[in-house]
Order: C-alpha cells, then structure tokens, then sequence
C-alpha cells in the first residue's frame, strides 16, 4: 500500500478516539481517576498524534509525486441520477490540503498533550477529550474534502464542536448568577449560522451554475464561462458568469467572516474564552477560526475570475466594490478595531481573543489582494505562536488558581481590598512579578508576543513583512489604504502585548495569589517548549533557498518567483499561478514579491519595537500598584470607548432580543402551545381518547359484546323453551311426533302444489 492509501486512516484515527472516550472513557475515570485521566487523555492524544503522522507521510509522497494532487475515494455519499446530482466522498491530498492537515493535526497534538496536565480533576475529563477528538475529526474532514459539500460538512461539525467545547462548563455562572459558559456558546453557534447562511447559498448557486461541487470541476467550468463570457440561466432569468461568481464570492466572504471572526461577526470570538483555555488554544490556533481563510484560498480561481469581471466589465457587489476588494477592506479594518479593542482588555485571554481577530483580518485581507501564499504562511505561523499564548495565558492562569488555593489552604483572607469571592485567575490586574515564579511559562511566553509583534527574527515577522510587501508592492488604492491600515494594526499588536507583558510577568505581585503562583507541570510546560521552538523557526517555511527543491526548480525554469519555499510547495493547489501564465486574465493577478522588502520590513520593525517601548517603558513603566489601581490607559478616554462598541451593543439590542423572542416564540407558542397543547394533546391524545371510548364503550360494549351476549341469550333462551317439552311423558313425545308428522305432511304437499 502506498502512503495515499493511508488518508482515510487520518479520519479514522480521531473518530476511534470519539468512540473510545465517549462509551467507555468515562468508566476508566470513575474506576479510578488517575489511572483513567492518563488511559482518556493519552489514548486521545496518541489518536491525534496518529493522524499527524499520516499527514507527514503524505507530505513525503507528495513530494516525491513532485507535488502532484492525488484524490483519494472513500465512497459514492450521494447519487441522485434524475437530477444529475453527484457527491463522491473522497480525501484530496494536495499540498493546500496537507499544509492543513499537518498544522491541524501537529498542534492540535501538542494542545491534547498539554490538556491532560490542565483538565486534570475535571470531573468529566473523558467528556472533553471525547469533544476534543471530535473538534480534530471535524476539522480534517474540512481541510481534506474533493468538494464544496464535504467541506461544508466539516464547516458545520466544527460548529458543533466549539457550542460543546466553549460552553463544556454549562453549569457555571458568574457573579450576577448568569449561566456565561452556556450564553457564550449559544452566541458562538448563533453568530456562526449568520455566515453559515451564506455558504449554503453559495453552494446552492455554485451547483446551479456550473452543475458540480468538486473543486476541480468547479474551477474549470468556472474559466471556461469566464474565457466565452457565458451566460447563466436562472429560470426566467440570467446573468453573466462574472455576476455569479461575484455573487458565490461574496457569500463566501458572509461565511468567512462568520468561521474566521470578521467584522461583523467578530462578537462570538472573544465570549468563547469562557471554555477551557486548551478549547480557545485549539478554536484559536489550529482550527476553527482558520476555515474561512482556507475556504478563501481554496477558492483562489474564483477569487481572481471576480476581480477580472470587475476591471473588464464592472462587475462589483451592489454596484459599489469588487468582491475582492470587499474581502480585503473587512480584513483590514477588522485587523485595527481589534487591536484597538485589545489595548482596553483585562482579562488575559480577551486580550488574546481580540489579537487573533486582528491577526485573522491580516489574512482575511491578504486573500483578498491576492497574496494566498502569505495568508497560509501567516495561518501557519499564527498557529503556532498563538497556540503557545494560549496554552502560556492557560499556565499562568493554572499558577493564578494554585496561588488562591494555597492562600484558602492556610486561611489567609482578602488582599488589597480584593474580596477573596470574587477573585477572577483571569484578570491581568491581580498579576505582576511572575517572571520568577514562573521561568517556564514566562519565557516561552516572551517568545510568543515577540513573534506576535512582529520582532526579528521569529516567525510572525516574516510572515507579517510578508503579507505587508505584498500589499506595498502592488499598485493601486485598495492596496495603498490595505498596507497603512495592517501597518497600523501591527503597531496596535506591538502595544498590547507589551502591555499585557508588563501587567503579568514584570514588577511585583499585586495580589498574594500571584505571590504563591507556581510554575505548571512538564505536562503543561513541555508543549509550551516545543512550540516556542516552532516560533523560533517557523519562518524558515518561506524563506528564499530555504528549501532545496525550491533552489533547485527555480534554478532550473531561471524563475526567481518559485525562490520562496512555502510558494513552491503550495503553488501545484492554487491554480491562479498557472492561469496568470496562461494569460487568462486580462490584467495579471497581484504579485507577491519574492524577496525581502527592506523599506517594508525597517517600518513595521521600527513600529513594532515604538509600540513595545512605548506600552512597557513609557505607559507602564508606573504601572498600577495595587488591583483596584486604574489603569494608565484609562485617561484615553476615546481608547475606552471602543470596549463598547456599536456592533456589541447592536448585537445586544437588535439580535439577541428578537433572537430570544423568537426562540421563546418557538419554545413556547409553536412547541408547547401549538404542538405540544394542540397537536399533541388536542388532535392526537384527545382523538385517540375518544376514539378509544369509542370503541370500548360504544362498538365493544353494545357490537361486540351485544352481539356475542345476545347469540348467548337467544341460544339460551332457545334451549330454556326447549327445554320445557322434554318432560319425560310418553304420550307428550308422541304428541311431538305427531305435531312433526303434520308439519311435514303440510310442507310436502305445500312444495307439489
């Protein structure tokens, strides 16, 4: 068997991990807890693990295939011959796929592993891994379905996954007696059915267009129609092929912003850090939030087809912008309102939060200039160092807890005026000083927010320049207002994170919780220090010569363009790269420069280190002493204004009421009233019941019984006449056999006449 006939195992390994946990995961844990955390949280881990090594098998036959896409059948899912409508479910092994496949998996591995060390005691500890396969399953399905439909299936079971995993403390609530855990996941999967909406009817309209939803089909019909300016006929009416296909982009920008936490549906994001902090590691990192980006480049041929239409024929959404440049202006500003938001976060996890929904518009924005080889190199070193702040906030939360336990253990009461009840773990104002308490966590942790800042030479700086050259390089004004826009933002994320540094790892402890904090186990550090690796060098992945097949192809084809190794690899998946050789396009899509842009990298360094400077030496350098202190950044009252932001509140008043409405109008009218109350118990129970009655007291009791008793008492009623003639008198029989010699005497001469 070769290594392509190993993909389903990528499936099933995380799905055996479901079954596991799920039936009997939980006995192993009630028989004993120990001995069943490590047979749970192991045997999950080791499934993830499993599949992480099939997706490097693959890359390694990949590339000794020279990149060459594989599809790999499972079965015929769907088969409707009268309508002409066929799904095949089958795993596409290319190398968008793979690069997908092996940071899903890779990360997800290390965040199972940290799990079991952070989950520990848990009382349904086999229920979160049970979940947290299921979330790796899901997201494989995704990244490594042929067509629009299996990936839709993977879109929704993600969704699934984090209501689960985001509200997997239901029971919980916060000081108000509110159920936050469980509200955080219904806004989570209410939100994401907003942009679920528009990929359905993207798919719907994709199939009635070009009669296919597997990827290669789609592609090729869709360039064939755009080279003879096809017409599509929708019933009565028609539209040209650069209309639909700006139409299906559209849409899926509605589903992108709603997976990836664009504006306007980035509010479901932040809420999310009520779950377990391994559950926002992994939706932040390694899989949820990163569906729209792939969703996009995914579809990079239909991308570029839009922004053709709409330079040779106008073609624009409500006759006001391309899809493209629609796509790229909701990346842009989503990258720097979060990063403003972030700037007025306590809580160590929102800061995070609002950072990855920063980090998430730069590659929103870099899919829709067409920079899709950015966009996965920033995805991929997003993911790591993301990961690593997660799982690092998890650690020093996991200290925080250990710090109050010990002050309950030895009866030490409330500190500072902080009321000891209501001491929140999470809340960067009760830190200070744990860069010596925790050295582990503190210096993995540096590691992380200097890649995220964009510091050189860790990862997130060369994907950021990246992403920042090529919107600097290519002319026009979308491009121009893009690249100051994630300029900015990038000094944003510099600021916070030295913000969030200073107020938790420096100065001293200003609360006796993080005076008694202590450093994680290996359990939970180890992983820390692997991914602090991946930080370190992950951006070797695009790096000129970094790779030695792509030194060699671009020695070969004298090409400078295929320099760059993570370019090299992902190019044999995103057709745009031939199509723009062929000339299919008028105008060629945007280049990405494929080299260093050192005026592009001096600005964002030079910024990326004034926004350190001036968070961690100037603003912070009198930071608050005590947890009831204000905050320096509170004197920038317009900075404040944005943590009530009109979207929240519009959220609040406009959604969530007439949601609740709906859905009390739903639970309460339609359900229990109507069907419940009428249908139920009206028509169903009552009819029954009278029907019932019916046939017990009407046709059982005067049809069947009548009948039955009244054969019963005419036969004895018969028999009593009867009766009454045998009287044992000779002469009384003799009368009877004369009365009977009469009667048939008549009847005979009765029948001749």
């Amino acid at each position: 068997m070769n290594a392509y006939g190993l993909a389903p195992l990528l499936l099933l390994f995380p799905a055996i991990g479901v079954l596991f946990n799920g039936l009997v995961g939980r006995r192993f844990v009630e028989a004993d807890a120990k001995i069943g955390e490590r047979w749970s949280g192991w045997f999950a881990s080791l499934m993830a693990i499993s599949s992480f090594v099939v997706a490097v098998l693959l890359f390694l036959a990949l590339r000794a295939n020279e990149f060459q896409a594989v599809i790999v059948p499972i079965m015929d899912w769907i088969s409707i011959p009268s309508a002409n409508f066929h799904v095949p479910w089958a795993i596409r092994v290319d190398t968008l796929s793979v690069t997908m496949m092996l940071v899903v998996s890779g990360v997800g591995s290390l965040i199972h592993i940290y799990a079991i060390g952070y989950m520990h005691g848990d009382p349904n500890f086999s229920r979160f891994f049970t979940y947290f396969n299921l979330f790796i399953f899901f997201m494989l399905i995704l990244v490594s379905g042929s067509t629009y439909l299996v990936l839709f299936v993977g879109w929704e079971g993600v969704g699934l996954c984090s209501f689960l995993l985001i509200s997997f403390w239901f029971d919980r609530t916060n000081a108000a007696g509110k159920a936050m855990n469980a509200d955080a996941g219904r806004k989570a999967f209410i939100v994401n059915r907003v942009g679920d909406f528009g990929m359905i009817l993207a798919i719907f309209l994709m199939f009635w267009a070009f009669g296919s939803l597997e990827f290669e089909a789609v592609f090729d019909t869709a360039v064939h129609m755009f080279e003879t300016q096809h017409i599509v006929q929708f019933g009565l009416f028609s539209a040209p092929i650069g209309v639909v296909v700006t139409a299906i982009t559209a849409l899926f920008l509605l589903g992108a912003a709603g997976k990836s936490a664009q504006i306007p549906l980035y509010v479901w994001l932040p809420d999310a850090m009520a779950g377990p902090t391994p559950v926002s590691a992994l939706i932040h990192a390694a899989t949820m939030v990163t569906s729209g980006i792939y969703l996009l480049v995914r579809s990079n041929v239909l991308v570029e087809i839009s922004r053709a239409s709409f330079i040779e024929e106008g073609t624009a959404v409500f006759n006001l912008i391309s899809a493209p440049d629609l796509i790229a202006y909701t990346g842009a500003f989503t990258a720097l309102l979060a990063g403003l938001i972030a700037f007025t976060q306590y809580d160590i996890k929102k800061v995070l939060a609002y950072s990855t929904v920063s980090q998430l518009g730069f590659m929103i924005a870099a899919a829709g200039t067409g920079a899709y080889v950015a966009a996965m190199f920033h995805l991929i070193t997003h993911a790591f160092f993301k990961a690593l702040l997660f799982l690092g906030s998890g650690s020093v939360i996991h200290g925080m807890e250990h710090g109050h336990h010990h002050l309950h253990d030895h009866g030490h009461g409330s500190h500072h005026g902080h009321d000891e009840g209501h001491f929140d773990p999470q809340d960067m104002r009760t830190m200070g000083g744990l860069r010596h308490k925790m050295p582990f966590t503190f210096w993995t942790y540096l590691i992380g927010a200097m890649a995220l800042a964009g510091i050189f030479p860790l990862a997130g700086f060369w994907s950021k320049d990246e992403l920042l050259a090529h919107e600097s390089f290519n002319h026009g004004s979308t491009f121009t207002i893009v690249y100051w826009v994630l300029t900015a933002a990038a000094f944003c994320t510099a600021f916070y994170m030295g913000r969030q540094l200073m107020m938790v790892f420096f100065g001293q402890p200003r609360h006796k919780a993080a005076e008694h904090a202590s450093e994680s186990s290996p359990l939970m550090t180890v992983p820390l220090m692997i991914l602090a690796g991946l930080t370190l060098f992950g951006g070797l992945l695009n790096l000129p010569f970094a790779s030695e097949a792509a030194y060699k192809a671009s020695k070969v084809a004298h090409d400078p363009g295929i320099n760059l190794a993570l370019e090299h690899w992902l190019e044999e998946s995103l057709p745009v790269f031939e199509l723009a050789e062929e000339g299919v396009f008028a105008e060629e899509p945007p280049y990405t420069p494929t080299w260093i842009q050192y005026n592009v990298a001096l600005i964002s360094s030079a910024l990326a280190l004034a926004g350190l400077g001036l968070s961690m030496l100037l603003v912070y350098r009198r930071r608050p002493e005590t947890a009831v202190s204000p905050d320096p950044l509170e004197k920038l009252k317009p900075l404040w204004w944005f943590r009530i932001l009109p979207l929240e509140t519009f959220y609040m008043k406009f959604v969530v009421p007439p949601f609740n409405r709906l859905a009390n109008w739903l639970a309460y009218t339609v359900d229990w009233e109507f069907w419940h109350d009428f249908v139920h118990n009206n028509l169903i129970r009552d009819l029954f019941g009278s029907f019932a009655t019916f046939l017990a007291d009407i046709f059982d009791k005067y049809g069947v019984d009548g009948t039955v008793n009244g054969i019963g008492s005419a036969t004895k009623g018969l028999a009593g006449t009867l009766r009454r003639t045998q009287t044992g008198f000779a002469r009384t029989s003799a009368l009877g056999v004369f009365f009977g010699a009469v009667a048939l005497l008549v009847y005979f001469l009765w029948v001749l006449n």
